[in-house]
Formats: C-alpha cells, structure tokens, sequence
C-alpha cells in the first residue's frame, strides 16, 4: 500500500529502549520496546518514571510502531507482548487515541492503524482509522493526498461489506463525498444512515447535512442531463430547484440548458438572472454573447462581450466572439485588427488560432 511509505516517515518519532530491570516483566526481556518520543518526560532519562506508566507507554510505542512500519523487524514479538497485557488491542488503541487525537491527530492516527494492521475486522477502530485519515488529504501537500481519501473509502466499504447495518460508516462515506464534491453520492450515503440510525440526534444531524448539500445535489444532477444532452431534464430539475431558492450557477446552467434546445429568449433571460444573482465567471459572459448573437440581437451581444472583458481582459474565447459579431456587422476593420491581436496570445488553442486562419484567407484579411 502506499501509505506505507508515508506513515514509515513517523518511526523517526520512535525511541527504543532496554528495561534496566525487567524482573517484573520478563517477557520483554532481550527486545528493543519503543516509545513514542513526545511521551518521553524527564522521568525516563532519570529513572523515575513509574512501572506503570513506563509501560502504558512502552505499549503505545509498540501499536504505534507497528501502525508506522507494518514490517518492522520486532513486530510478531510485540504482538505477543501487547496480547499478554491487553484483553482486546484494537479496543485499547481506539480509546487511546481518542482521548489524544484534539491534541496530537499523528499519535493518534498511528495507534489506530496500528490497532486495524493488528484487528482489521474491528469495526469501530476501522471507522475510526478512517474517520481521522481522510481529512488529512485536505491538509496534505505531498504525493499522497489521494491515497488517504482512497484508503478511507475502502475501509468504510469494506466495514459495510461486513456489516451492512453500521450506519456511522454510510455518514462518514456522505461526509468525504461532500468533501470530493460528489453530491449524489453523499446524499445516497447520508439517506442510507439515516434509515439505519435510531438514534433522534444522530437522525437530526443527517437531516443537517442533507439540508446542507441537496441543492448541490441537485445541479450536479442536472450537469449530469447536460452531459447527456438531455437538455429537457436539466430545464426540468433545474427550474424546480430555482422555483425555491436563486443561484447564480443553476440560473447559468438552466441558460446552457435552454439554448442548447434553442429557446434563446428562454436562454437569454436566465444568463440575467445569473448575473443579478452575482455570477462571476467568464463561461457565462461567453454564453450569453451566443445566446444574443443566435437571437440576431448583434449589438447587446457586443455590449456583454465587452462587459465580459472589463472583467477579463484578453480572454482568447471572448475576443473570438467578439470578432465573430464584429464580422456579422461589417467591422472588417476592426476585425482585422483583434484577428492579429489574438494570434499574438501564447495560450490560444490550435482550434481557434486554426479558425481565426481561416477567416482572414476567406474574408482576404
């Protein structure tokens, strides 16, 4: 697995020490007992630490060891150690970390995954694992930010796989979903634990959240009949969504929708609406130029296409159209001279520098 690699980094906050006396302990006798170094106080320098907390610690150490380096070289014996000290491991790792995790999420971490290596049919510590793991893909700046979502997501599968009725794993999937902007699905998670929960509060929660994300839920629904040219189930879903709430984005989605079925009028009025609703983004500008144009309404096309660059200067797509309507005028002139401005532009795509070829060899410009 690769977090493998990224949990190995964290043997370096590992120390490994001797017993001075295991008399009381013989079975740790002749191996190396790793602690984790934040634990380390001025009392095991000294020798005055206490037998208990002494090995409360070395145990940490060891699930954390084993949590860091699944292959470490001592692991099968610290198994036997943590076994004959420890009733249930994964039960033990969980409540320590959970009693740590506000201060130190590494620690805890560690001891949770620790306890899944150990007991991976421990469905509560795996949730856990989980639960405290893919968060910290959004906190990552290193090749596996992915891989903490994607190891998450297997766990919380494979819980369900094991226990269809563990409805916290059907919330915390609705939860990385949301995160991932995948509405549909968190919302199908999020209904799933509702029906699976009897808790009032824990229901009451759910509700929240899916208060909180339907309307995304809604317009990725409606992208999704975009995307399949169903542009009439996007009208549909989209003006039931607007008929409750106004967003700028399900207003300029519902004006792709339209035009694409060639009710400009339609197409026109809800690019409006996007912009009054606070729409900023240079798609919708684009759009609504077209909308104009293939509604013969030239002029306001170049009105909204100049709006559009005040607010993004040099935008290729923008320039196109606005050359494009400058030609349908008759403003040869003036679309000669954006034809050769635009060719200038570094980041123009091969289609419209091709288009923009053509035009002058046809127009003789």
């Amino acid at each position: 697995m690769k977090l493998d690699n990224y949990f190995i980094k964290f043997t370096e906050n590992l120390a490994y020490l001797d017993l001075k006396d295991s008399s009381s302990y013989p079975i740790l006798e002749d191996v190396p007992l790793p602690i984790y170094v934040d634990d380390i106080q001025s009392g095991i320098m000294t020798g005055t630490m206490s037998e208990k907390i002494e090995l409360e610690n070395f145990l940490d150490g060891m699930i954390i060891n084993i949590g860091a380096d699944k292959d470490f070289l001592h692991n099968e014996e610290y198994k036997i150690i943590l076994t004959n000290f420890l009733d249930d491991i994964s039960k033990y790792a969980s409540s320590k970390a959970m009693a740590i995790a506000d201060k130190d999420i590494n620690k805890a971490l560690l001891l949770l995954r620790g306890g899944y290596i150990l007991n991976p049919i421990d469905n509560y510590n795996a949730y856990l694992y989980a639960r405290f793991l893919w968060p910290q893909a959004f906190e990552a700046k290193d090749k596996f930010k992915e891989d903490f979502i994607r190891e998450a997501l297997n766990i919380l599968q494979n819980i369900i796989s094991n226990d269809e009725n563990f409805a916290i794993s059907y919330y915390e999937l609705g939860n990385i979903y949301t995160n991932l902007g995948e509405y549909i699905k968190a919302r199908s998670f999020y209904n799933i634990a509702l029906q699976k929960t009897d808790s009032i509060e824990a229901q009451d929660e759910i509700r929240d959240k899916l208060t909180e994300i339907n309307d995304n839920a809604e317009i990725e629904e409606a992208l999704y009949f975009i995307g399949k040219s169903d542009y009439n189930g996007a009208i549909k879903k989209l003006t039931g969504l607007l008929s409750n709430k106004k967003r700028a984005d399900a207003y300029y989605y519902l004006g792709v929708a339209y035009q694409n079925v060639g009710q400009y009028e339609n197409s026109i009025m809800a690019f409006e609406n996007a912009l009054d609703a606070g729409a900023e983004f240079r798609e919708l500008y684009n759009d609504y130029a077209v909308s104009l144009f293939l509604n013969e309404r030239q002029i306001d096309a170049l009105e909204i296409i100049e709006e559009g660059l005040e607010k993004y200067p040099q935008d290729p797509r923008l320039v196109y159209n606005k050359i494009q309507v400058n030609l349908t005028l008759g403003n040869i002139g003036r679309a000669r001279e954006e034809i050769d401005e635009l060719l200038s532009y570094d980041d123009l795509t091969d289609e419209i520098r091709s288009n923009l070829l053509t035009i002058k060899d046809q127009f003789k410009i």
